[in-house]
């Protein structure tokens, strides 16, 4: 646990795209809605997600499609009713020391050395200000 990553990302700058190919990879993250037969599907990257990947405009768009759960074909029809909507993210990643000593006062609420004494190794005393 003590080797524990976590990141939040701020998603801002929301704005509606051209078309679902107006944007740019490793910049921004995608959202994308459409319905196919009266079903309704959606769907989002993250703006790191297609670059981490190697994908580029096209493969991020039809791996976002299958993301939300269309598994027909992908038609240019289909790409014209999709609505896309891009956006950037701030991204804040923490260990789970820097969590500990900011928001526990340095107290780690997983580990409790009395406990360890009982022959338990784990237990849960939320943090202050959680």
């Amino acid at each position: 646990i003590h080797s524990l990553r976590v990141s939040v990302s701020l998603l801002v700058d929301y704005e509606d795209c051209k078309h679902v190919y107006d944007w740019t990879v490793g910049v921004h993250g995608i959202l994308i809605k459409f319905a196919v037969k009266g079903r309704r599907y959606d769907g989002t990257f993250l703006p790191e997600v297609a670059k981490q990947q190697g994908w580029d405009h096209a493969q991020t768009i039809d791996s976002l499609i299958r993301k939300a759960g269309y598994n027909g074909s992908i038609s240019p029809q289909l790409l014209n009713g999709i609505k896309c909507t891009r956006y950037q993210s701030s991204k804040c990643p923490v260990t789970y020391g820097e969590y500990v000593n900011v928001k526990c006062e340095g107290v780690d609420p997983i580990y409790n050395p009395l406990d360890s004494k009982r022959g338990q190794t784990r237990s849960w005393s939320p943090c202050k200000n959680m």
